[in-house]
């Protein structure tokens, strides 16, 4: 085994490499967003993009079970270790699941990236595209986006309810 097979690493560390990961991807958005809005109309990159990231939450939806609950959408939130790396809170009933979640990578790139208050909230509103999908991809289930970091909240707030 060599060394780094033996490498332990702390929740803390895990989270800030996880972190760093989603923060590159969310670069990597910015950049492909700019690029693109050089060579096409703003509002044709803006509709391409959410549809693309709409496409992926359709996609993320197939992957959960048949019998997909409100309370099952946070549920796998904490499970999959994403509460951490968001520092969610999530609360649930028979009825509806609220994930709040205190700390955004996403955001938190495209402020460090220099983009104005107003692009980091479209970004985050069409990053968003993916819960609306993930959502849309079950019947019945409805997300309704309550609060955003990018707007300034002190949480992300997702509710998530049989509609």
């Amino acid at each position: 085994m060599s060394d780094i097979d033996n490498e332990l690493v702390t929740k803390e560390e895990m989270l800030r490499k996880v972190r760093a990961a989603i923060e590159d991807r969310a670069t990597w958005f910015a950049l492909l967003y700019e690029e693109f809005s050089k060579h096409l109309p703003v509002e044709k990159v803006e509709e391409i993009s959410r549809a693309a990231i709409h496409k992926y939450g359709l996609i993320k939806a197939k992957k959960d079970p048949d019998s997909f609950e409100p309370k099952s959408w946070v549920i796998r939130h904490k499970e999959k270790g994403s509460a951490d790396v968001f520092s969610s809170r999530i609360e649930y009933d028979d009825d509806q699941a609220i994930q709040m979640m205190g700390y955004c990578p996403l955001v938190e790139s495209w402020k460090k990236f220099g983009l104005s208050p107003e692009k980091v909230d479209l970004y985050c509103d069409i990053a968003m595209e993916g819960d609306r999908g993930r959502a849309d991809g079950h019947d019945g289930i409805v997300m309704e986006l309550k609060d955003t970091i990018a707007k300034g909240c002190e949480t992300c707030k997702l509710v998530i309810r049989r509609g």
